[in-house]
């Protein structure tokens, strides 16, 4: 039988050991570093402490903002915020026996990054209430993908979290806000067509859609006899002096019934406008 090869004790170690020995003697270094800090008043040599502990947790800082990146502000800015969020708690933190920097500082730098998409990262902001539900849903969601190896529905959700599923359902829409669609985002089996392309143009048949809307619903408040008064003046073109002739009255009677059915539509459409009468002329 062939014999097992022996490892010496001075066996070259593995990477990952390697990287580990590397980040216990990087802890090391900053726990001596913080409590430093801790005993100095000297301005200039606290500046020059933090900036020697803030070098050593870059990388801590860059993989943390990694983990939220794409997600609607740029990766440049999560960098940012979790430096800064890494300051706070090097001015924060009180070293001693059994402390652990790293152990405070995680939790920090998370927080800062996830205040700051609650107050920077929302195209369309949402109410408070979805935005602190949205990540319960997404952990309930993991959880029930994990136990039962399938999505969950909206009622599953709300059964699990305890909430309405209107508000869930809400919450799941909100989420979008995250991610607005790209104008230049193409759909369609060749994907030749842009969204932009599908979006309705501001046409005039378009800018006065809400005005026909709102017209349509004061007309039919008028009265049959109103209604056919303004078929003739505004439909069939007929003049003042016609429309007495057909009516039996004065034309100056004309003038004011149009007159006094106009402003009746203004009042149903909440128009406000100049006493311009120009529109009842002959």
């Amino acid at each position: 039988m062939s014999r097992m090869k022996s490892v010496s004790p001075t066996s070259t170690p593995t990477p990952i050991s390697r990287r580990r020995g590397r980040f216990v003697e990087r802890d090391r270094k900053a726990e001596e570093l913080l409590l430093e800090l801790s005993r100095t008043t000297n301005c200039a040599e606290r500046e020059r402490l933090t900036d020697e502990i803030v070098r050593l947790h870059l990388d801590l800082c860059d993989g943390v903002a990694a983990r939220y990146a794409g997600r609607s502000i740029p990766t440049e800015d999560l960098v940012q915020v979790a430096r800064l969020a890494l300051v706070v708690a090097i001015k924060r933190y009180q070293p001693g026996p059994g402390s652990s920097f790293i152990g405070y500082a995680l939790p920090t730098i998370s927080g800062e990054l996830k205040r700051h998409f609650r107050d920077h990262g929302w195209m369309v902001r949402p109410p408070r209430r979805l935005q602190e539900l949205g990540p319960v849903l997404r952990l309930a969601r993991e959880h029930w993908e994990q136990e039962h190896g399938t999505s969950p529905t909206t009622q599953d959700l709300a059964e699990e979290v305890g909430v309405d599923p209107e508000q869930v359902s809400e919450c799941l829409s909100a989420e979008h806000s995250y991610h607005p669609l790209s104008l230049d985002l193409t759909f369609g089996d060749d994907e030749s067509r842009s969204l932009a392309e599908s979006l309705a143009e501001p046409q005039d048949e378009l800018e006065s859609a809400a005005d026909r809307v709102s017209l349509g619903t004061a007309l039919s408040s008028l009265s049959q006899k109103d209604r056919e008064l303004l078929q003739m003046r505004f439909v069939d073109g007929m003049t003042q002096k016609e429309i007495g002739l057909a009516l039996g009255v004065s034309q100056m009677q004309v003038s004011r019934l149009v007159r006094a059915v106009l402003d009746r539509l203004r009042t149903q459409m909440g128009v406000t406008v100049d006493d311009d009468r120009s529109a009842t002329a002959a």
